[in-house]
């Protein structure tokens, strides 16, 4: 994914119509995982493979996005296809770990609460014909700091008993500073959202 979860697209630059591009197989590869790593980490059966599908997933989050811009195979699809996938493992990833005990409740719902604003505003605005915002930075560290914070929270299941402690402290700093920045980067959306609807007519 170009932008991650903390934007309402995806790479920027000029979009191709293509389907079959290789950062789009990685985003569908990214999205297949997805349920797999919650039933592995539900069932509490497979601690150490969720882990490292959890890093896969994480860590595609850069890569498709920096084939894209290096390729030149930035997509129409790929637009769509980037925020699906992040929003989906993050929801995913979060409501597993809350039921694993691993992540608080209240912080999964400050960072879900978040996402479910972004899923309902950006597709109403496209529809009425605004144009999709760019994706800002602080959205793009939020992402990170989200996808490894949840990292450490599924090592904490996979190391030992020394160090779990550790990789569940830096978990809730990295997700609660995650949080912190996705909410700053709501608020840069909503500030730039009212520019554009006052000074650019609907599509």
């Amino acid at each position: 994914m170009a932008a991650g979860a903390g934007a309402p697209g995806s790479a920027d630059g000029p979009a191709l119509d293509r389907v079959w591009t290789v950062p789009n197989m990685i985003s569908g590869v990214r999205i297949a995982l997805i349920p797999i790593f919650a039933w592995l980490l539900s069932t509490g059966s497979h601690d150490l493979l969720a882990f490292v599908l959890a890093v896969v997933i994480g860590s595609s989050d850069w890569v498709d996005g920096f084939v894209a811009r290096r390729m030149g195979q930035v997509s129409r699809l790929g637009k769509l296809l980037d925020p699906v996938a992040d929003r989906l493992a993050i929801v995913v990833l979060l409501v597993a770990l809350v039921f694993r005990g691993i992540v608080p409740l209240v912080l999964a719902a400050v960072i879900l609460l978040r996402d479910l604003l972004v899923s309902v505003a950006f597709p109403i605005l496209e529809a009425k014909g605004y144009p999709r915002l760019p994706v800002n930075r602080v959205g793009k560290l939020a992402t990170a700091l989200l996808f490894t914070g949840m990292g450490f929270a599924v090592a904490s299941l996979a190391v030992s008993t020394n160090l779990q402690t550790f990789s569940l402290r830096t978990s809730t700093v990295l997700l609660a500073a995650g949080a912190v920045l996705y909410w700053v980067a709501f608020a840069m959306y909503t500030v730039a959202i009212r520019r554009v609807m006052k000074t650019t007519a609907p599509a």
